[in-house]
């Protein structure tokens, strides 16, 4: 057996822990997979993280500029949470979820011909999981490049933005370069 196959036996115990503390960037599929499902605005639950409070490379994609400065666009807290955190440690949109919080607590690599190489836990926050789930590699393989499509086609996105000539870049700007 693998180092990696024993992650195969995570379950996740609905603590709600991974969705306090946690940043998640979102994509524009994201932000438009939760407007649709929750009917929400997207001002409930987007919001701009500026650099000096997120840990990210300097060169990440992920960065949009915004002016003179720059930031990532994520999932709004409410009371240190993520908002779709119900009190009942439940995400009140799960099925819209981004993918991001689909691939947690995983960090996954595979080949390019698709073969599950590697399976590891975050540490971002405590987990304190069960061992007797029943994980299939190729739903994480499958999750894993869905996570990556989506990534490349925003980043994508943000590049093009970027290297625009717009003489203001706002937030709103942004979100209707994205069409949302």
């Amino acid at each position: 057996m693998k180092d990696w196959q024993r992650y195969l036996k995570f379950r996740c115990t609905g603590c709600g822990n991974c969705c306090r503390g946690t940043m998640v960037m979102l994509s524009d599929a994201d932000v438009r997979r939760l407007a649709e499902g929750t009917g929400r605005p997207l001002a409930e639950f987007t919001r701009f993280i500026p650099e000096g409070e997120i840990t990210l490379d300097k060169r990440s994609p992920w960065w949009v500029r915004l002016g003179r400065s720059r930031a990532v666009m994520a999932l709004r807290w409410k009371r240190g949470a993520c908002v779709f955190l119900g009190s009942d440690n439940r995400c009140t949109a799960y099925e819209h979820r981004p993918v991001a919080c689909r691939e947690h607590p995983f960090s996954i690599s595979h080949s390019d011909g698709g073969a599950l190489l590697g399976l590891s836990l975050s540490r971002v926050v405590p987990c304190p999981h069960e061992w007797d789930g029943d994980l299939k590699r190729r739903d994480l393989v499958a999750l894993s490049r869905w996570t990556a499509r989506e990534a490349d086609a925003y980043t994508e996105r943000v590049r093009e933005w970027n290297r625009g000539r717009l003489p203001r870049r706002s937030r709103s700007g942004f979100l209707r370069f994205l069409g949302l």
